[in-house]
């Protein structure tokens, strides 16, 4: 070994040691469930805007079949068709 590399490894031993910061483990733990929980609700929000918009497109072509079947029969009864 040369000379630097010893001075190297004295100052590499006089770094102080570091330790895992707890207080900032748990800050970023519940910030992290806190985000993951508001992206699960927002989730289910738009899942429940889905089948309710899917309800209505789907009662509107109901309808819509409905009222092209009874113009058919009155214009079938008028003689029309």
């Amino acid at each position: 070994m040369t000379q630097d590399d010893d001075r190297l490894l004295q100052a590499l031993g006089s770094l102080p040691l570091v330790e895992p910061d707890t207080e900032w483990e748990t800050r970023v733990r519940a910030h992290c469930h806190s985000v993951i929980s508001r992206h699960a609700s927002r989730r289910a929000r738009a899942r429940t805007n889905r089948s309710v918009a899917g309800l209505i497109a789907l009662a509107a072509t109901a309808l819509c079949v409905y009222l092209a079947a009874v113009l058919a029969e009155a214009a079938r009864l008028a003689g029309l068709v």
